[in-house]
């Protein structure tokens, strides 16, 4: 598999398929980012990059520079993969290329939106490449009509990569340990919002805002797709009662760090109430 920068029509073209692919977008979306804004964009100062098997683009990452008064970041706006090669690592790959990218060109941040409802998002982000995110955006695209997001209020959390951090050189070399939930618990973690079982779907209990220890668990369902297509009022619940427990947690200083676990195959975005600096550093209450 090469990764590299793409520049030619020919194969900007085919990251407008693999949008299609990855997001479950028909021929007729206006969903997908075109061939000629991708063309203008690498010609000004963006970065597209693309996977390619056997002459085949199979995965992008691509983004822009951007010049704001607190300093040059990156924004990474779409990384992507189609359907039949998703899961084997390829989108890590896509994210280290464009960190390398963003380093050689003397940047140390990048940006990007995820929506933080759904689990292996919040797990690629927090836990694998070791974003963190501060803030909550409600509605942030208005209406998408994607196979992902049809249906879903479109809230997404503001990642922040600090490339050459402590914290992201631990998440990506793998050695940064977050207990389970449940050992969480044990050490006085606040659980706001828990997903639970019923009549065989997953519900949420919460949120609840009631304590504000060092370190809050806000659960997901295994899958928000699955329940949404199962019920489009249950999946609404769930964007309400994660939205206020984010909000308020934010609000109250608390920095979104880290993914884990539970006994029962859900996952928990962790909150801790811990200064950015140190946050950036690795630290956190249970090392």
């Amino acid at each position: 598999m090469e990764i590299r920068r793409l520049l030619e029509p020919s194969e900007l073209s085919q990251v407008v398929d693999v949008q299609r692919s990855a997001w479950g977008m028909d021929r007729s979306s206006c969903e997908a980012v075109p061939l000629h804004m991708l063309r203008a964009l690498v010609e000004n100062g963006g970065i597209v990059l693309g996977a390619i098997d056997s002459g085949r683009v199979v995965g992008f990452s691509f983004g822009w520079f951007v010049e704001a008064p607190e300093g040059t970041y990156f924004y990474s706006h779409m990384t992507g993969v189609v359907e039949g090669a998703k899961y084997r690592g390829l989108g890590t790959q896509l994210k280290l290329a464009q960190r390398r990218e963003a380093l050689a060109a003397g940047v140390r941040l990048i940006k990007w939106t995820f929506d933080p409802l759904q689990s292996l998002n919040a797990h690629f982000n927090l836990g694998k490449l070791g974003a963190i995110f501060r803030q909550y955006r409600v509605r942030y695209y208005g209406e998408i009509r994607d196979s992902i997001n049809a249906g879903l209020e479109t809230d997404r959390a503001i990642a922040e990569w600090h490339l050459d951090s402590r914290n992201v050189n631990l998440k990506v070399s793998g050695e940064a340990r977050v207990p389970k939930a449940e050992e969480l618990v044990s050490m006085g973690a606040h659980v706001a919002v828990r997903p639970r079982s019923q009549a065989g779907l997953e519900v949420p209990e919460g949120p609840d805002l009631s304590r504000s220890p060092d370190v809050v668990l806000v659960g997901l369902p295994r899958s928000i797709s699955k329940v949404r297509d199962a019920d489009p009022g249950l999946a609404s619940r769930w964007r309400g009662a994660t939205r206020e427990a984010y909000t308020y947690y934010l609000s109250q200083g608390y920095i979104a760090s880290d993914f884990t676990w539970g006994a029962e195959g859900h996952g928990y975005v962790v909150m801790v109430r811990e200064p950015l600096g140190e946050v950036l550093d690795g630290v956190r209450p249970w090392s």
